[in-house]
């Protein structure tokens, strides 16, 4: 608890200092107002909100080091190419996405060689053995904790949406570790969660920061870093439990590839007005509130609400079904059947055929 509020208040206190000095860095940290596919605020607004989270944790991994182990310290040593490069694009805006997923490459490649992590199985008959040979399982390790970390990021489109998402999923891990008594795992995640809701009072809704590349990456690092931790150190937790936790940003930057890739022949690194919660806001918060939102603000943060349920949809049987990979499956393959149909329904203009349904 001492470390959550820790967390909390320095995150608070920082994102606060970054609202009301932003008007001097202006040039530096805040994000104006232009045209672009994925620009849905209306008043400049410093970006950097993730700087918060990642000093409200280093500070509270330090408190932990001193009165537990490094394994703080090694943690947020290895996040820092994930966040730093992510806190230069919000900076110079010239950081390429290659380039970050690079830099996410390379923090979990250093929480490998300083923490040891990475994956031993997936929950698949036959193709857990391949996770015999190290350098498959460490390059597995790598692409996932990467693509975590990229999905994350890729759902930071509207006020509260990234940072309620995450605070689901660490609550999710949290459980999962107090229930397998890793306080490692547990105190972390709640160290995230004080540094989030810090991060989230001056968020939502009125958008005052916005978290950023930054904290977006150092969020999903975190985020994949204690699942595998969990799989790898747990044998009773199934692999497909993270995977349930995460689906819904990871299932739209798979989505989001193939709708761009193999469907448009587009770069997947093309951004574009199509993502699941952008249709949310353009289509569906105005015909669920019968009116015509014009105030960018008001239907910003009407939007994420929307989104924190459908997270929670691969949440809650996660949380339930901890240990039991069949039922995870399962629900994993309902969930990912279940975004499809919805997202071709609101594409094809069905938005109130579906909510009818919805209803009954």
């Amino acid at each position: 608890m001492v470390k959550f509020l820790l967390s909390f208040i320095v995150s608070f206190i920082v994102n606060l200092l970054i609202i009301k000095l932003s008007s001097r860095i202006d040039r530096l940290v805040t994000d104006h107002l232009h045209d672009g596919p994925q620009k849905f605020h209306d008043r400049p607004t410093p970006r950097i909100g993730g700087v918060g989270v990642f000093i409200a944790f280093s500070l509270a991994a330090f408190y932990a080091q001193v009165s537990e182990n490094n394994n703080y310290l090694m943690l947020l040593i290895s996040s820092l190419p994930v966040f730093l490069f992510g806190v230069l694009e919000d900076v110079l805006k010239k950081i390429s996405p290659k380039v970050r997923l690079l830099a996410a490459a390379l923090s979990a490649l250093l929480v490998y060689l300083l923490l040891n992590v990475y994956l031993t199985r997936i929950g698949i008959p036959y193709l857990d053995n391949i996770f015999e040979i190290k350098l498959i399982a460490l390059c597995f390790t790598i692409f996932c904790i990467a693509g975590v970390a990229n999905a994350i990021n890729i759902i930071d489109g509207y006020n509260g949406l990234a940072s309620v998402v995450s605070m689901i999923i660490f609550f999710a891990i949290a459980y999962v570790g107090f229930k397998v008594n890793d306080q490692f795992v547990y105190t972390v995640s709640f160290i995230m969660i004080g540094g989030i809701a810090g991060f989230f009072i001056w968020n939502y809704p009125f958008g005052k920061i916005f978290l950023g590349d930054g904290g977006a990456y150092f969020i999903g690092f975190t985020i994949a870093v204690l699942s595998v931790m969990l799989v790898k150190n747990h044998p009773q937790i199934s692999p497909w439990f993270p995977f349930l936790v995460v689906i819904y940003p990871v299932f739209e930057t798979i989505f989001s590839f193939y709708r761009k890739k193999v469907l448009k022949g587009k770069s997947p690194f093309k951004p574009d007005g199509l993502h699941f919660h952008m249709l949310i806001y353009k289509r569906v918060v105005p015909f669920v509130f019968d009116i015509n939102i014009n105030e960018k603000l008001m239907r910003n943060s009407a939007t994420s609400p929307f989104l924190w349920l459908i997270c929670s949809l691969g949440a809650i049987p996660a949380v339930i079904f901890w240990d039991n990979t069949i039922v995870l499956v399962i629900f994993t393959i309902v969930f990912c059947i279940f975004y499809v149909w919805l997202y071709r329904g609101i594409v094809r203009f069905r938005v109130g055929r579906i909510i009818k349904m919805l209803k009954r």
